[in-house]
Protein backbone atom coordinates (compact mmCIF):
# COMPACT_ATOMS: atom_id res chain seq x y z
CA UNK A 1 0.00 0.00 0.00
CA UNK A 2 1.16 3.71 -0.80
CA UNK A 3 0.16 6.46 1.32
CA UNK A 4 0.68 10.34 1.49
CA UNK A 5 0.99 12.05 4.34
CA UNK A 6 0.96 15.79 5.20
CA UNK A 7 1.85 17.05 8.39
CA UNK A 8 0.98 20.93 8.97
CA UNK A 9 1.70 21.92 13.04
CA UNK A 10 -0.09 18.86 14.94
CA UNK A 11 -2.41 18.28 12.04
CA UNK A 12 -2.00 15.41 10.37
CA UNK A 13 -3.54 13.27 7.04
CA UNK A 14 -3.30 10.56 5.64
CA UNK A 15 -4.45 9.71 2.14
CA UNK A 16 -4.12 6.20 1.36
CA UNK A 17 -3.61 5.79 -2.69
CA UNK A 18 -3.69 2.16 -3.27
CA UNK A 19 -4.84 -0.83 -0.69
CA UNK A 20 -7.74 -1.62 1.70
CA UNK A 21 -6.62 0.12 4.43
CA UNK A 22 -3.51 1.24 6.90
CA UNK A 23 -0.99 -0.89 7.70
CA UNK A 24 -0.66 -1.47 11.67
CA UNK A 25 2.95 0.34 11.28
CA UNK A 26 0.81 3.67 10.02
CA UNK A 27 -1.84 2.83 12.61
CA UNK A 28 0.74 2.93 15.31
CA UNK A 29 2.73 5.80 14.16
CA UNK A 30 -0.24 8.16 13.93
CA UNK A 31 -1.57 6.86 17.40
CA UNK A 32 1.97 8.17 18.64
CA UNK A 33 2.10 11.57 16.60
CA UNK A 34 -0.71 12.77 19.14
CA UNK A 35 -4.25 13.28 18.96
CA UNK A 36 -6.16 14.22 15.72
CA UNK A 37 -6.85 17.73 14.71
CA UNK A 38 -8.91 19.16 12.28
CA UNK A 39 -8.47 23.07 11.32
CA UNK A 40 -11.03 25.81 12.84
CA UNK A 41 -11.21 28.41 9.91
CA UNK A 42 -12.32 31.92 10.21
CA UNK A 43 -14.21 33.32 7.03
CA UNK A 44 -15.14 36.98 6.75
CA UNK A 45 -17.42 38.20 3.89
CA UNK A 46 -16.78 42.09 4.31
CA UNK A 47 -19.61 42.33 7.24
CA UNK A 48 -19.43 39.58 8.94
CA UNK A 49 -17.44 36.93 10.14
CA UNK A 50 -17.87 32.84 10.54
CA UNK A 51 -15.74 30.21 12.14
CA UNK A 52 -16.39 26.69 11.79
CA UNK A 53 -14.47 23.34 11.73
CA UNK A 54 -17.42 22.41 8.81
CA UNK A 55 -17.77 23.51 4.99
CA UNK A 56 -16.85 27.49 4.01
CA UNK A 57 -20.37 29.06 4.70
CA UNK A 58 -21.26 31.02 1.47
CA UNK A 59 -19.10 32.05 -2.16
CA UNK A 60 -18.96 35.55 -0.58
CA UNK A 61 -16.68 34.30 2.49
CA UNK A 62 -13.16 34.73 2.33
CA UNK A 63 -10.72 32.69 4.43
CA UNK A 64 -8.97 34.50 7.25
CA UNK A 65 -6.47 32.36 9.01
CA UNK A 66 -7.13 28.68 10.55
CA UNK A 67 -5.46 26.92 13.82
CA UNK A 68 -6.18 23.61 14.55
CA UNK A 69 -8.55 22.10 17.41
CA UNK A 70 -9.07 18.41 18.34
CA UNK A 71 -11.46 16.21 16.41
CA UNK A 72 -12.17 14.58 19.83
CA UNK A 73 -12.30 14.52 23.57
CA UNK A 74 -9.46 14.27 25.73
CA UNK A 75 -9.08 14.27 29.33
CA UNK A 76 -8.15 18.08 30.24
CA UNK A 77 -10.63 19.69 26.70
CA UNK A 78 -14.03 20.66 26.40
CA UNK A 79 -16.31 20.94 23.24
CA UNK A 80 -17.00 24.13 21.43
CA UNK A 81 -20.27 24.50 19.65
CA UNK A 82 -21.03 26.60 16.88
CA UNK A 83 -24.49 28.85 17.18
CA UNK A 84 -25.97 31.28 15.76
CA UNK A 85 -27.23 34.45 17.47
CA UNK A 86 -30.72 34.79 17.94
CA UNK A 87 -31.41 38.32 17.93
CA UNK A 88 -28.60 39.60 15.59
CA UNK A 89 -28.81 38.76 11.75
CA UNK A 90 -25.78 36.67 10.58
CA UNK A 91 -24.14 36.60 13.94
CA UNK A 92 -22.18 33.25 13.92
CA UNK A 93 -20.41 32.53 17.35
CA UNK A 94 -18.36 29.78 19.13
CA UNK A 95 -18.76 28.82 22.83
CA UNK A 96 -18.36 25.67 25.30
CA UNK A 97 -22.14 25.66 25.88
CA UNK A 98 -23.54 23.15 24.57
CA UNK A 99 -26.87 25.00 24.80
CA UNK A 100 -25.93 28.25 22.87
CA UNK A 101 -25.64 30.65 25.96
CA UNK A 102 -29.58 30.67 25.96
CA UNK A 103 -29.44 30.07 29.96
CA UNK A 104 -27.15 33.61 30.22
CA UNK A 105 -28.69 35.34 26.76
CA UNK A 106 -31.56 38.23 27.05
CA UNK A 107 -33.28 36.50 24.36
CA UNK A 108 -33.09 32.73 24.71
CA UNK A 109 -33.25 32.21 21.14
CA UNK A 110 -30.05 31.29 20.20
CA UNK A 111 -29.49 28.72 17.36
CA UNK A 112 -27.16 25.49 17.62
CA UNK A 113 -25.08 24.91 14.35
CA UNK A 114 -22.65 22.02 15.35
CA UNK A 115 -19.84 20.38 17.60
CA UNK A 116 -16.80 22.22 16.03
CA UNK A 117 -14.12 20.34 17.98
CA UNK A 118 -12.60 20.24 20.96
CA UNK A 119 -10.65 22.71 22.84
CA UNK A 120 -8.05 22.51 26.27
CA UNK A 121 -9.30 24.40 29.47
CA UNK A 122 -6.09 25.46 30.80
CA UNK A 123 -2.70 26.56 29.23
CA UNK A 124 0.14 24.22 29.00
CA UNK A 125 3.05 23.49 26.66
CA UNK A 126 2.63 23.34 23.31
CA UNK A 127 -0.98 25.00 23.51
CA UNK A 128 -1.78 28.91 22.59
CA UNK A 129 -5.13 30.61 23.93
CA UNK A 130 -7.93 31.22 21.88
CA UNK A 131 -9.88 34.26 22.53
CA UNK A 132 -13.52 34.93 21.66
CA UNK A 133 -13.68 38.56 20.10
CA UNK A 134 -17.04 40.57 19.03
CA UNK A 135 -17.08 43.89 16.88
CA UNK A 136 -19.92 45.68 18.18
CA UNK A 137 -20.55 48.04 15.47
CA UNK A 138 -20.94 45.30 13.03
CA UNK A 139 -22.58 42.94 15.47
CA UNK A 140 -19.96 39.96 14.84
CA UNK A 141 -18.82 37.56 16.60
CA UNK A 142 -14.71 36.22 15.69
CA UNK A 143 -11.82 34.41 17.21
CA UNK A 144 -8.33 35.12 17.48
CA UNK A 145 -4.98 33.88 18.70
CA UNK A 146 -4.13 37.74 19.92
CA UNK A 147 -5.32 39.03 23.41
CA UNK A 148 -5.96 42.50 21.85
CA UNK A 149 -8.35 40.61 18.82
CA UNK A 150 -6.57 41.94 16.20
CA UNK A 151 -8.05 45.57 17.03
CA UNK A 152 -6.60 48.50 15.62
CA UNK A 153 -7.47 51.89 17.50
CA UNK A 154 -9.04 54.44 16.45
CA UNK A 155 -10.60 53.07 13.42
CA UNK A 156 -12.18 49.99 14.79
CA UNK A 157 -13.03 48.71 18.44
CA UNK A 158 -13.12 44.65 19.50
CA UNK A 159 -13.47 43.89 22.54
CA UNK A 160 -11.75 40.18 23.59
CA UNK A 161 -14.77 38.43 25.44
CA UNK A 162 -13.00 35.43 26.86
CA UNK A 163 -10.88 32.62 26.21
CA UNK A 164 -12.44 30.00 24.48
CA UNK A 165 -9.75 27.87 25.57
CA UNK A 166 -6.22 26.33 24.13
CA UNK A 167 -5.29 24.84 21.07
CA UNK A 168 -2.61 22.57 20.42
CA UNK A 169 0.43 24.47 18.77
CA UNK A 170 3.96 23.18 17.48
CA UNK A 171 5.96 26.66 16.43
Amino acid sequence: MKAKFAVLGTLTAAIVTAGAGISAAHAEADRQAGPRAVPLVRYFDGLKHYVTSGARPGPKYREEGRVPILASSLPGTRAIYGCFAGNVSRDQFLTGAADCENNVSSSKNNTFIRREGFLYTSPGAGRRPLYRCYVPHTKSHFVSVRSDCESNPPTSKVNAEFILGYFPYAG
